[in-house]
């Protein structure tokens, strides 16, 4: 499998032969795909990011620093080959911590799992971290995982109130882009509602994602130009050991639908096993496939 190691969902498949029921066309493969691919991309970039807030004392107790200093690296394959850095605001206070994480690749480097990556995942954090209000906004500077080039901001604000539960957070990607190295794009926003189910080790935290009301989960164009929306009918688990053991950072449990075209295809992630089993419903016919890791 190429190693693309993060790439959530269902969309990384080989589906049906002309001998299948299930009414899913080359266009709505591709679309699956697309809307999977991008939903990795992000959720991807987005945990590497908590990880980086998470792992500075900075950004729990807002200490003063002078310019840049190097910033902590967390113990994951991902940031095997990153140089991180921190930077205080100016409008820094213990109080108010405000500042900025810079995960650097470079001109381009492979992670532990075989991943390239290329640029700069750019992370402005503002609040003591797991206190209602505070945020953590995600942007790229010329940023690519395997070549795809990722574009847009990612703002992750904390709706909790105590550091003694697990966080939820409330998550809104704002012109989101995919640039696939044949000039190909896809475009996504996204509003949900996500919660950090820590552990003692955090190797094996979860999240688990859900909608908002009233909003759609993702929506977006593919790499074709048709339009989609996604809707969370079932909460999606995301198991850290599975992206170790699996290669893949994909759901693992949890139900979305997606509509394309008027067709609605719904996607099936299974009860939490560390597999890449999927199961694809249309118009009533249903499959089980696994998802693959290339695109």
């Amino acid at each position: 499998m190429r190693p693309l190691a993060m790439v959530t969902a269902a969309g990384l498949l080989v589906l049906a032969s002309c001998e299948d029921r299930l009414n899913l066309t080359v266009a709505d493969q591709q679309s699956v795909q697309n809307e999977a691919a991008t939903d990795g991309y992000f959720e991807d970039a987005d945990d590497m990011a908590s990880l980086a807030v998470a792992a500075d004392n900075a950004t729990l107790n807002g200490r003063q620093e002078l310019g840049a200093r190097p910033g902590v690296k967390p113990n994951d394959l991902r940031f095997s080959c990153a140089t991180v850095t921190f930077e205080a605001a100016s409008d820094n206070t213990k109080d108010v911590p405000h500042g900025f994480i810079t995960i650097d690749f470079g001109s381009g480097c492979k992670d532990a799992r075989g991943n390239e990556r290329k640029g700069k995942i750019r992370v402005e954090f503002k609040g003591r971290r797991f206190l209602p209000n505070s945020s953590k906004i995600t942007t790229f500077d010329n940023y690519s995982i395997n070549d795809v080039k990722i574009e847009g901001t990612r703002t992750v604000t904390n709706v909790t109130g105590s550091t003694e539960e697990n966080p939820k957070f409330m998550i809104v990607v704002a012109g989101g882009k995919a640039t696939w190295p044949d000039g190909l794009t896809a475009t996504r926003e996204v509003n949900r509602m996500r919660e950090w189910v820590r552990t003692n080790n955090p190797a094996t935290d979860q999240w688990v994602v859900s909608g908002v009301s009233g909003k759609l989960a993702a929506s977006g164009t593919n790499r074709n130009g048709r339009t989609y929306q996604v809707t969370i009918t079932k909460p999606m688990v995301y198991k850290r050991e599975c992206a170790i053991s699996d290669r893949v950072f994909m759901a693992v449990e949890g139900t979305k639908e997606m509509i394309v075209d008027g067709k609605k295809i719904v996607i099936d992630y299974g009860s939490g096993e560390c597999d890449k089993l999927v199961t694809i419903t249309v118009d009533g016919v249903t499959r089980e496939i696994e998802v693959r890791g290339d695109i």
